[in-house]
């Protein structure tokens, strides 16, 4: 036989809970919860089995569950019918049984009348009344007289007594503000004039020595300027002499050059006369060899013999040609290196003329910046005027200098051209000997001598017109910054008597500087003063060191007691710990033994294997065998997976006993009780658990010191309890600690379910509780704004989303709760404080007619209510959830709420009374809107949308002021009463009451009008407004920034037993 049918786990638990007992039902684990019900109804077990995940059932037996579930509930029925029918005959029997004890004592009464009651009896009974009541009113009078006279004088005492008291008080704090003024004003001016004498004292002393420093500074630059004006002159001595050196060599040079250009002009002249003669005889040689060709033709027979000889001799005259053209060359390029290298010479010298010019520019700029440094100095002492003279002959000694330059440099540019003459004629003269050697050949009647010639003639051009150049660019550039040193020296003077100017200005300084030093050595006189406060001071501080050193004393006692406890409980740990390493120990020797077994199962599986391939006819049998032993595999390795998982929690679990050893010793070594790190957890006993929710949540009271300082701080000390829970990974302590603390709660909102300040405290604290469950669930959504570190403490055993759900609907619970307290409380004062109470002045005498009796009870009645009533409520609410650091989110919406109950009660109240229905209401509850719209921006309040609960009510101040006669009015009025229904605006018209009779009322003609241009308006037919509707509460996630490893527990709160680590 089969299953036919299966069941969850969940839906057999949902479906027949009804079967089960109280017992069955309490119990955690629902899936045992099953098995112990169908064992106890079906006594046959082969009837069903169970699965890991479903319970299978044969046929039948799914329908036996349904008539043993319907016959149970069949039974509730009857039992709950049996019940109600009794209820309901016995409370029939009662209502029957007291009716008839009325009728029966009424008619005994009556009986009892007509027997005893006569004509003399109640003549009687008449006199004795009117006399009785003569009597009392006549005593009732006399003690009235007798009362008010003596409460008139007690009145007139008391009155006078405290209308002297409240004199004398107020001439006493007249006085004593006066007295507090005169001497907080001459307190004042002395610390002023104390401090005052103090910082220029200080100040005298700080300028003296900033002045001794700087003169001291300024006699050593002074002398060091000294130096390297005299080190400056010497060298400006030492450049006059080169550059009188470097004029008379200029003079060479252009005497050199002015003979070069005269040599050069002689030996062009020289070389046009050769180059006539050369090409003369290049004809005459011309023609010589044509004759010779001829004769050579005419006799080259007859010279055959002699051709030989010829030909030797012309080879050596060919080679002693060239040897000599050779010799000439290497004479002529010896001369041209020669010539080259007193050219390059030259050109040094220049550009160390050139480097002397700048660094002389240099030179003289430092002698500016020294000027400018010696500006600088003479407007901060007076006592070197020495230095002007001296720069005066140094000025002199420049301009001097520059004269003498300006004749240096013509004199070097003399030189100059005559040493480049020099050259030139030196260049020429070697040309002439090479041409002198080249003409010492017998045979140089040759076609390329003259060409060599024009080449060296042209090279010698080019030479002189280079240096022609060169000696113009250098005379540019001297003329260029000679004008820039006249420029210079221009500059120079007019900073000399910009000195002048500054030094003036400088005595000037010095003169209020004297006067300064003698004003404060006059006030010298506070020092001492100071001195004995100093003194005092010292005083004071030897008694705080003698308080320090006992309470050093204490807490070395302190920390001796705490050293034994933490001792005792190292021990304990101690021992905790060995049993877990035995225990780890064993597990290890029991995963050998699997991971042995393992290893002989995977060799029995290979040996199959190689069976399997031998083997052809057994592979069926082969294959089942390998299945059963690969499901033995898995089962052996989901258990190695537990022992593991065991292996690692045990693991955790002596990671975090040798972490808190750790933290303990290095307690008990330090004798500061902080540790240097936390990790945000309080550690805590479950024995202590009944203790830790007394105290935290159960006997805690918001008014506490501590807890309003950090309102959340119970919400952030349990949670950081259940974050020691999931560290340890202790299922069962992280589910009782969470279940007590909703418990908890849950009976102090019971308890005091009436107390506005304690509902407001534990709404906060459940919501911060909530937020950090979400903000450390490890989940990304709620991860966004967190720090790293906050990142790194989240939970990492256990996914509290269930109890986030429960926290969430209690939070919700609350906030109602919160909200019908303070409707309640606010509620007597909405009327009176809103519509009766007259804000305005110069209309409390305006009153509708008809109704001045009613509305003169009314207002006496509620008299003690106003609208500065309701917003002091108001503000006591808002000021209650800051306190207790509720979010603002939150504030936002009981506020609103608050406000819509405002608006539906006045309203509500509008529609119903007829006399509220007036132009002087209108007014009145306008102005009480603005009241209300004014608190709202004073607390910041705009964004709560609280002010849209009021439109309504302000659309009917608006109807009950407006006019309402034409039709225009009628069209104003539908297109502005948008939040109205037109069932509320035609009340309000028909009800509308005029101020006094000379005001119209509202014409049927007028409500007509505005009903028809009203029929298109959408809007329910409901006249009043629900005051008990809710707005839709929401708990947005908000991330906190507290950071937990930093928080202290308080001793107030006497949870010492909770350990942070």
């Amino acid at each position: 036989q089969s299953y036919p049918s299966r069941w969850t786990y969940i839906e057999f638990y949902s479906r027949y809970s009804i079967l089960m007992s109280h017992v069955e039902a309490d119990l955690s684990d629902k899936k045992q919860t099953c098995k112990n019900v169908l064992q106890r109804l079906i006594q046959d077990s082969n009837q069903y089995k169970f699965g890991r995940t479903k319970i299978f059932f044969r046929a039948g037996q799914v329908a036996y569950l349904e008539k043993l579930r319907l016959d149970r509930l069949r039974g509730a029925c009857v039992s709950i019918q049996k019940h109600v029918r009794g209820w309901s005959q016995r409370r029939k029997y009662l209502k029957m049984r007291d009716a008839a004890i009325i009728l029966q004592q009424y008619i005994r009464g009556e009986r009892m009348i007509r027997k005893t009651v006569s004509a003399a009896t109640l003549k009687q009974g008449w006199a004795s009344v009117v006399i009785q009541r003569h009597w009392r009113g006549y005593r009732m009078k006399r003690i009235y007289q007798v009362v008010r006279t003596a409460s008139v004088t007690i009145q007139a005492f008391t009155r006078g007594w405290m209308a002297r008291k409240r004199y004398k008080k107020m001439m006493e704090e007249r006085k004593a503000l006066i007295l507090q003024k005169y001497a907080r004003a001459w307190l004042v001016r002395r610390r002023f004039q104390t401090m005052r004498r103090l910082v220029l004292n200080v100040q005298l002393s700080y300028r003296v020595q900033q002045l001794r420093k700087k003169i001291e500074e300024q006699s050593k630059e002074n002398r060091g300027l000294m130096e390297r004006l005299t080190s400056l002159a010497n060298s400006n001595s030492q450049t006059v002499d080169r550059l009188q050196g470097l004029e008379i060599q200029l003079e060479k040079v252009t005497n050199q050059k002015v003979s070069l250009e005269e040599s050069e002009r002689r030996s062009k002249e020289e070389a046009t006369l050769m180059i006539t003669q050369l090409q003369k005889e290049m004809e005459s040689l011309s023609l010589g060899k044509q004759k010779l060709e001829k004769k050579f033709e005419a006799s080259i027979r007859e010279s055959k013999d002699k051709f030989d000889q010829v030909k030797r001799s012309l080879l050596d005259e060919k080679e002693n040609e060239a040897r000599l053209r050779k010799i000439a060359e290497n004479n002529s390029e010896i001369q041209k290196q020669d010539h080259e290298k007193e050219v390059e010479a030259l050109k040094e010298e220049i550009k160390r003329l050139k480097e002397d010019r700048v660094g002389l520019q240099r030179r003289i700029e430092e002698g500016v910046q020294v000027n400018s440094d010696l500006q600088e100095q003479v407007v901060q002492l007076t006592k070197h005027v020495k230095v002007i003279p001296e720069l005066r002959r140094d000025l002199n000694n420049l301009q001097n200098q520059r004269n003498n330059l300006d004749r240096q440099m013509k004199e070097q540019s003399e030189q100059a051209t005559a040493k480049v003459k020099r050259t030139v004629r030196q260049i020429l003269g070697g040309l002439v000997e090479e041409e002198k050697l080249l003409g010492l050949t017998p045979h140089d009647s040759e076609i390329y001598e003259p060409d060599d010639l024009l080449k060296a003639f042209e090279g010698l051009q080019e030479a002189t017109r280079i240096l022609e150049n060169h000696q113009k660019e250098q005379k540019e550039s001297y003329e260029t910054r000679l004008e820039g040193l006249i420029l210079k020296m221009d500059h120079l003077q007019n900073e000399n008597g910009k000195l002048q100017n500054l030094f003036q200005e400088k005595s000037n300084v010095n003169e209020s500087i004297r006067q300064e030093v003698s004003r404060l050595s006059s006030e010298n006189s506070v020092i001492p003063e100071l001195k004995q406060q100093v003194s005092e001071l010292q005083r004071q501080k030897q008694e705080l060191e003698g308080l320090i050193k006992d309470q050093s004393q204490a807490l070395a006692e302190k920390n001796v007691e705490i050293r034994n406890v933490l001792h005792r409980k190292i021990t304990e740990e101690s021992s905790q710990r060995r049993y877990f390493e035995e225990k780890a120990k064993e597990l290890e020797e029991a995963k050998g033994e699997l991971q042995g077994r393992i290893e002989e199962l995977v060799e029995e599986n290979a040996h199959l294997k190689r069976q399997q391939l031998m083997e052809g006819e057994a592979k069926n049998k082969l294959r089942e065998e390998t299945s059963r032993l690969t499901a033995e595999n898995m089962d052996f390795e989901e258990q190695l997976d537990q022992k593991d998982r065991l292996i690692k929690k045990l693991q955790n679990q002596i990671k975090c006993l040798e972490t808190s050893q750790k933290a303990r010793a290095a307690k008990q070594n330090t004798a500061s009780i902080i540790p240097k790190e936390f990790l945000g957890m309080l550690e805590y006993r479950r024995e202590h658990e009944p203790r830790l929710i007394q105290n935290i949540i159960l006997d805690l009271k918001p008014k506490g010191v501590v807890v309003s300082m950090i309102p959340t701080l119970p919400a952030h000390i349990l949670f950081m309890c259940v974050r020691h829970a999931d560290y340890l990974n202790d299922d069962t302590k992280l589910k009782s600690l969470m279940n007590a603390i909703i418990t908890a709660i849950k009976k102090v909102i019971m308890s005091h379910h009436r107390s506005t300040e304690l509902l407001s405290f534990w709404l906060s604290n459940t919501y911060q509780l909530l937020n950090c469950l979400k903000q450390y669930s490890g989940e990304e959504e709620f991860q966004k704004q967190s720090t790293p570190r906050q990142k790194k403490n989240c939970l990492q055993n256990f996914d509290l989303s269930e109890h986030r759900q429960i926290l969430s609907d209690l939070a919700i619970h609350i906030y109602h709760q919160l909200i019908r307290v303070m409707q309640k409380t606010l509620a007597p004062a909405i009327v009176p404080g809103m519509l009766e109470h007259e804000s305005l002045q110069g209309i409390s005498s305006m009153k509708p007619t008809g109704f001045r009796k009613r509305s003169n009870s009314v207002y006496n009645e509620a008299e003690s209510y106003t609208i500065s009533s309701i917003l002091q409520q108001l503000s006591n609410f808002h000021s209650a959830m800051s306190h207790h650091g509720m979010e603002r989110c939150l504030i936002k919406q009981s506020i609103k709420q608050l406000f819509f109950l405002v608006s539906a009660t006045t309203f509500n109240q509008i529609m119903l009374r007829k006399d509220m229905c007036s132009c002087r209401k209108g007014m009145q509850i306008r102005c009480n809107i603005s009241y209300l719209e004014e608190w709202l921006k004073e607390k910041e309040l705009q964004s709560s949308n609280a002010i849209d609960t009021l439109r309504p009510l302000a659309q009917a101040a608006w109807l009950l002021q407006v006019n309402k006669s034409t039709d225009e009015d009628a069209k104003e009025i539908a297109d502005n009463c948008t939040e109205l229904s037109p069932v509320q605006i035609v009340k309000i018209l028909n009800s509308y009451t005029p101020i006094d009779d000379f005001e119209k009322r509202v014409t049927s003609s007028f409500v007509r009008r505005v009903q028809s241009l009203l029929q298109d308006h959408e809007g329910s037919s409901q006249l009043m407004l629900d005051t008990d509707h809710r707005f839709q509460v929401t708990f947005p996630f908000y991330s906190s920034s507290t950071a937990l490893e930093l928080l202290q527990v308080p001793s107030s709160l006497q949870l010492d037993f909770l350990t942070k680590i």
